[in-house]
């Protein structure tokens, strides 16, 4: 499995302009067959980052052709700068070090 992380501040006084844009893009976010599952967390303490999106692939090569689909790379390059004011991203694997064998 494959995750790709997506660390986000808002910029001051703006978090209800990114929930509204998301409410806007959520349909296309969830749609392509390529993505698992996605997830978002706001922080409890209001803290930096202020919300975390998670998008979970079974490949790595699920992930590239979601993020290449025209659509979903318009999001991320063009309208997404505009509603956060830092972006992260982290790509991670999932490994079995803490599973229990079944």
């Amino acid at each position: 499995m494959i995750k790709y992380v997506y660390a986000i501040d808002y910029p001051l006084g703006q978090k209800r302009a990114y929930l509204e844009w998301v409410r806007t893009i959520a349909d296309t976010l969830q749609a392509p067959a390529e993505l698992r599952r996605l997830a978002s967390y706001d922080n409890f303490f209001s803290a930096s980052p202020h919300r975390i999106v998670e998008f979970e692939f079974a490949t790595l090569e699920d992930a590239a052709k979601y993020f290449e689909r025209k659509e979903i790379s318009h999001i991320f390059q063009a309208e997404l700068p505009a509603y956060a004011g830092h972006i992260q991203i982290s790509i991670l694997k999932l490994l079995s070090d803490y599973s229990t064998p079944e």
